[in-house]
């Protein structure tokens, strides 16, 4: 199995290489990440209408080899899920070196290495389009940690497009928007471990009504990945215990750049608009 790639990583980067039938199954896995595939081979086969030898061939495409080493990883997957910065801090602490800021700075450079090695281009490509479509509205949504980097998303979608809103972190407000959604939106949610489950609720309920989700996660993926249309992935494994928010940053920055890149033309004119209304109200400033 390919160094530090969740299973989830594998079956998107071999997805195109896979048959019909083994595509089937990739699905299936996916959509049920990861308890589909802690299921037995009988029971997998049976959910997807295919033979257990199919899912074994999957398997070893995947780099395992046997079913039983695919289950562990996913295993290992789930388990680092639920950890605590204090069982991870305790994993890390033996690699602190007399240089912290030297070693810092590399395994976050890893970390944001990985990330881009792994995130698929249509999925990237595909979150650019929804955000950049001037028909759309977008709401965005993070959670404890990750709202600030919605915020930040946010700032800079309001700037080169209309119809932007950062919902709050609070639950209980949300119907009051989601009532207002329908198929010509797109919700950005940004969630890492351990998940926010009224973050799931609220995208279950989005997609029911159509909603374009977007979801920024880790590679070990959020619930939410179930009924997002564009997962984009980071590699967040801090050397410090705490995951790290850096790789989801340059995912933010990379799709921003690409938005303003690609439509261009379009985000001229309003800038320009904007400019200028700055400048009559006295505005200064980013």
């Amino acid at each position: 199995m390919g160094q530090n790639r969740s299973v989830a990583e594998l079956l998107r980067s071999e997805m195109d290489k896979l048959t019909p039938t083994e595509r089937k199954i990739a699905r299936v896995l996916l959509a049920n990440y990861p308890v589909a595939g802690l299921e037995t081979i009988a029971q997998l086969a049976a959910r997807v209408e295919v033979s257990g030898p199919t899912v074994l061939r999957l398997v070893g495409k995947l780099g395992f080899d046997s079913y039983t080493a695919f289950q562990a990883a996913l295993r290992s997957e789930l388990e680092a899920r639920l950890q605590s910065p204090l069982v991870r801090r305790e994993a890390a602490s033996e690699a602190a070196g007399t240089d912290f800021l030297a070693t810092f700075v590399r395994r976050q450079t890893e970390l944001m290495q990985q990330t881009a090695a792994n995130v698929s281009p249509s999925e990237f490509d595909g979150a650019v389009a929804l955000l950049a479509d001037p028909k759309r509205r977008i709401w965005l949504l993070g959670g404890r940690l990750t709202e600030p980097l919605a915020a930040y998303l946010a700032h800079h979608l309001k700037v080169v497009r209309s119809q932007v809103t950062l919902l709050r972190a609070l639950p209980a407000s949300w119907a009051d928007h989601l009532v207002d959604m329908d198929k010509h939106d797109v919700l950005v949610v940004f969630d890492i471990r351990r998940y926010w489950q009224d973050a799931q609720r609220v995208a279950e309920m989005a997609a029911q009504r159509k909603v374009q989700v977007v979801l920024f996660t880790d590679q070990w993926l959020s619930p939410v990945s179930r009924c997002a249309k564009y997962t984009l992935a980071a590699h967040t494994a801090g050397p410090a215990g705490w995951d790290a928010n850096t790789p989801l940053l340059m995912l933010i920055d990379a799709l921003i750049a690409a938005v303003n890149t690609r439509h261009w033309g379009d985000i001229h004119d309003r800038l320009q608009e904007l400019e200028q209304m700055r400048a009559a109200l006295g505005e200064g400033g980013a």
